[in-house]
């Protein structure tokens, strides 16, 4: 059975461990995650998925004003938990929070050649509005992704 939970300064150990896996151009270190954590319930909204007493994904958002887009930060799911409904439960709890604070939009970065996020995100109503030329690296591009709320 999967759970979701927010993040505690304990996880800080596993989820910068799991950076360096999933994101090895640009992951992010502890101190990074201490700022973020520092944000919640703020500013920032972060929750991790378990399974079996195990950390299998997290995501994070900052909003830092109603009114304005809300800035995902990340959704990351383990390679073996991938196609469960991780990361769209994850994106589900991301837009909730971010509507209830006022946020006028979502934004979010993801790169060019991830297909399977990108039609998720397709799937939940984003639109490509930009790419960002190397944003993960040399050859890296992202796409800029938005969806706006009604």
């Amino acid at each position: 059975m999967i759970t979701y939970r927010q993040p505690i300064a304990l996880d800080i150990a596993v989820l910068t461990s799991y950076e360096k896996e999933l994101f090895p151009y640009s992951p992010w270190n502890s101190a990074q995650f201490k700022e973020e954590f520092a944000g919640i319930p703020t500013t920032r909204f972060m929750s991790v998925a378990e399974s079996e007493n195990r950390i299998i994904g997290y995501c994070g958002v900052f909003l830092p004003a109603p009114g304005v887009a809300a800035d995902i930060l990340t959704v990351a799911v383990l390679p073996e938990y991938r196609r469960q409904g991780i990361a769209r439960e994850f994106m589900r709890q991301i837009e909730a929070w971010s509507h209830q604070r006022g946020a006028s939009a979502m934004m979010l970065e993801v790169e060019h050649t991830n297909e399977s996020a990108i039609e998720l995100y397709k799937s939940l109503g984003y639109m490509k509005i930009s790419v960002r030329m190397d944003y993960y690296g040399p050859g890296k591009d992202a796409f800029v992704m938005r969806k706006e709320f009604a």
